[in-house]
């Protein structure tokens, strides 16, 4: 997105989008295990909140195609002059790990909740960890660049920013 100082909005909304259904469905998924066991043996798990999760967790792996989508189409600001070479690195790796695991959790959710698989149920329940575990990161790494180096990247994910 070469000339841009931000995201745009559609960037913007998937990216709160795609974290609130993943807070959401994280706090959701604490019985999941059980639920995952009466599914697998024909009982009736309801709507609320075994259901629930398995569908927000659809809606993720729908979120996150999109956003991959619009990131191939309009691409990202670079991150900002000045930041050390091992901040950038480091930003890159973990938002690769963050796609990664936003693909992988739900696709190992899928992959126990209909095919039965238990071992991907396990995988999944560890890449919850790992993704809310790096969402933190994130989010520190964020204020750090705001209150710290004070160089503007977290107003880029909270305000659609305009072309120059």
């Amino acid at each position: 997105m070469p000339g841009t100082v931000g995201y745009r909005r559609v960037q913007i909304a998937l990216h709160w989008a795609i974290a609130v259904v993943i807070a959401a469905n994280y706090l959701l998924g604490d019985d999941m295990g059980r639920a995952l066991r009466t599914h697998l043996q024909g009982g009736e798990v309801g709507l609320f909140p075994a259901m629930m999760h398995v569908w927000l967790g659809l809606a993720v792996l729908v979120l996150v195609a999109l956003r991959l989508g619009v990131r191939l189409i309009l691409g990202v600001p670079e991150a900002p002059a000045g930041d050390p070479e091992l901040l950038r690195r480091a930003g890159h790796l973990v938002h690769v790990a963050l796609y990664v695991l936003m693909i992988a959790m739900p696709v190992f959710g899928v992959l126990a909740w209909y095919a039965g698989i238990g071992v991907a149920g396990d995988a999944h329940e560890i890449a919850a960890n790992l993704i809310m575990l790096l969402a933190g990161l994130h989010a520190v790494a964020a204020l750090f660049h705001h209150y710290v180096l004070g160089d503007g990247l977290m107003w880029r994910m909270l305000r659609a920013q305009s072309r120059h």
